[in-house]
């Protein structure tokens, strides 16, 4: 069975060493995962002299066979639909948004610019949900149920489904949404270091039997994670997917085959 996996945060060399496409590919020989979808980097992490992150981003593995990639969007600039566009012209597989660290609403007039491109163009956007230290007015997991209604066409993955603080809200919006919207397994078995993320066994086993194995993503989180800790998800999510007597293809959906079914237009 080939594994895909999803979320992989790439750097430059220079911000982050640990965090190059060399680096994830190290991480992924060492994990025993043949391909992932690779993020790029938010503006500012990125040196780019006038160079997008996104087309930095498609530079990097153009020739990669292992890899695909989603774009970002700086909101400090006013072409938002401009910098939609290049992420579908140039190729990338979707958009990576992060209300929180990148600080814009949700369902707020600037973001539904990006989100009118992107469907126009089927382009799937993966969002950080849950806490990460700003006004939770502006990124409530509840604000995707809007995006959703406004945005029918989009494809949208909640990652981390709403943390440990949002869980029932994130499963809120996908059970109004069947079928559009796919939870983000990243960074949910890690209770130690990654306590706000953290959902657990039993969650995410209530969470495939209310949703469907069908909107299961699995992701790394790469380079905030270690090997072992993957291996260790890995296993985990395959234990719930036995215990819940699921049929036998569940895993290759959960390690592949959903994540190719959000990115394919």
């Amino acid at each position: 069975m080939e594994i895909l996996v999803n979320h992989a945060h790439i750097f430059q060399k220079e911000v982050r060493e640990d965090g190059t496409v060399e680096a994830l590919e190290r991480f992924l020989d060492e994990c025993e995962i043949d391909k992932a979808v690779c993020f790029a980097p938010f503006e500012s992490y990125f040196n780019g002299n006038g160079e997008s992150p996104s087309r930095w981003m498609y530079e990097q593995i153009k020739d990669n066979d292992r890899l695909m990639a989603f774009g970002t969007i700086d909101f400090t600039k006013d072409n938002l639909k401009e910098q939609t566009e290049e992420i579908y012209e140039i190729g990338l597989a979707g958009i990576k948004m992060h209300p929180a660290f990148q600080k814009f609403k949700v369902d707020g007039e600037r973001a539904c610019q990006v989100y009118e491109v992107a469907e126009k163009r089927g382009l799937p956007i993966s969002f950080h949900t849950g806490i990460h230290w700003h006004r939770i007015s502006s990124y409530n997991t509840l604000l995707y149920d809007e995006v959703a209604y406004k945005y029918p066409e989009i494809k949208i993955c909640m990652e981390h489904v709403g943390g440990y603080s949002f869980f029932n809200d994130a499963v809120a919006v996908m059970c109004n949404n069947p079928g559009k919207i796919y939870a983000g397994l990243t960074s949910v078995f890690h209770k130690d270091t990654h306590k706000y993320w953290y959902l657990g066994k039993e969650k995410v086993k209530e969470l495939i039997w209310l949703t469907g194995i069908e909107q299961c993503v699995f992701g790394l989180d790469f380079p905030y994670t270690k090997p072992a800790q993957i291996t260790d998800a890995m296993k985990t999510m395959r234990e719930c997917i036995k215990e819940m007597g699921i049929e036998q293809a569940a895993e290759q959906k959960v390690f592949g085959g959903n994540l190719l079914n959000m990115i394919k237009k």
